[in-house]
């Protein structure tokens, strides 16, 4: 099924038709359990978990949130003209990064239940890892980035709130340059900026352990959850936008093409990664991986392995399963679980005092906590701004016809 004509006007119609009060209802209700489990968890002696929980269950859905972004500002720098059906849900999650802003204060309210290296001083690092340079250090890059995501998505929203106040057609080029610096200079930010707080927020939780691979490990599967997150919006959004005739089957194709793509390449990474910790077998870094790899932790090491790189992989191999909005679906919740457990396995083990494994209330509280704002954030965006590009999806659906 290609993409059918659709006249502008139309386009401009569906682009008001986001379903934002089910999102923001839905979203504050699953805040609201999110809130009052994590609240529970604090008053039944369970702060340490809690408060763990949040960092883990921060380091997903920020990251999420900024990847989904950069995905738009990637598409702007590669001209995918295929994605501008897609590209401003993508936009839409940048709503989320002012609140992970207010969020990210947590971390420092339960910085004692988290910071292992605040019980255990690194004097060998200067004044790297002290309270006040961490925190003012770690909060003006996410600032920084909440920032330069708003100024390229208000640049590329400008053309379309003018067209539907004004009921004139914008112009497809309008605006292209500071647009595109906009987006350049976004993800050469993202790729710094998240490399470093991968470095500072993960991996100073473990002792002495370095890698200079984990950077782009974490923000390249942050972009990946943010893939799959899309996908998965894009198929929920479609019928109540009324997408049916814009969104085609070979759209999702492209779509599902990069959710595999970058399955597999968050493959090599972890490859490229475990292959020189393994063969150099010096105790710092070995003992990072190999803990993770014995019990109580390995059916977790396993489970992530499964999650995010086997079962997409065979699952999205073919042409039909990307076609296939359940399965597609299907593979991107599995593979977005399997991140989630990720972000899991690499905190947690470090600073739980050598406790074995526990996902129970706490842990799943904080995720309905972070995820039901994170809804909460598309609903308030939906709310305000045009959730399609009549410019951009008009050039997707006329390019596709030809």
């Amino acid at each position: 099924m290609t993409a059918a004509s659709v006249s502008r006007a139309e386009l401009v119609e569906k682009a008001r038709r986001f379903p934002a009060r089910t999102f923001t209802l839905f979203g504050a209700v699953l805040a609201g359990l999110g809130g009052a489990a994590f609240l529970w968890a604090l008053a039944d002696g369970e702060t340490a978990r809690a408060w763990q929980s949040w960092h883990f269950n921060f380091m997903f859905w920020t990251a999420l949130a900024q990847g989904m972004v950069v995905f738009a500002a990637t598409q702007k720098l590669a001209k995918g003209h295929w994605s501008g059906v897609v590209i401003r849900l993508a936009e839409a999650a940048g709503a989320f990064l002012p609140v992970s802003l207010v969020l990210f204060i947590g971390l420092i309210v339960g910085r004692g239940h988290i910071f292992s290296w605040l019980r255990d001083l690194r004097p060998d690092l200067g004044s790297w890892l002290t309270v006040k340079t961490f925190f003012l250090r770690n909060g003006a890059i996410y600032a920084l980035l909440t920032w330069l995501s708003w100024r390229f998505v208000q640049r590329d929203m400008a053309p379309d709130i003018r067209e539907l106040a004004e009921g004139r057609p914008a112009d497809r080029l309008e605006n292209r340059d500071a647009i595109m610096r906009a987006a350049a200079v976004l993800v050469i930010a993202y790729a710094f900026g998240y490399s470093l707080l991968a470095f500072d927020l993960i991996m100073s939780l473990a002792h002495k352990w370095v890698s200079s691979l984990f950077g782009v490990f974490y923000f390249m599967g942050s972009f990946l959850a943010a893939l799959m997150a899309l996908a998965v919006l894009a198929i929920a959004v479609r019928r109540r936008m009324g997408l049916g005739a814009v969104f085609s089957s070979r759209q999702q194709h492209d779509l599902g093409k990069l959710c595999f793509g970058f399955t597999v390449f968050w493959a090599y990474l972890m490859w490229a990664q475990f292959l020189v910790i393994w063969y150099g077998n010096m105790p710092e870094e070995t003992f990072f991986i190999f803990y993770r790899l014995i019990d109580p932790w390995r059916p977790f090491g396993v489970a992530v392995f499964l999650l995010v790189f086997v079962l997409p992989f065979i699952g999205l191999l073919g042409v039909k399963p990307k076609k296939s909005s359940l399965l597609l679906t299907t593979f991107a919740l599995v593979s977005l679980l399997g991140i989630w457990l990720e972000r899991y396995l690499e905190i947690v083990p470090s600073i739980n005092g050598r406790a074995g494994p526990a996902l129970g209330v706490p842990e799943i509280g904080v995720a309905l906590l972070f995820g039901g704002l994170f809804l909460t954030s598309l609903g308030w965006f939906g709310a305000r701004y045009p959730m399609l590009s009549p410019r951009l999806a008009a050039d997707a659906v006329e390019r596709e016809r030809h």
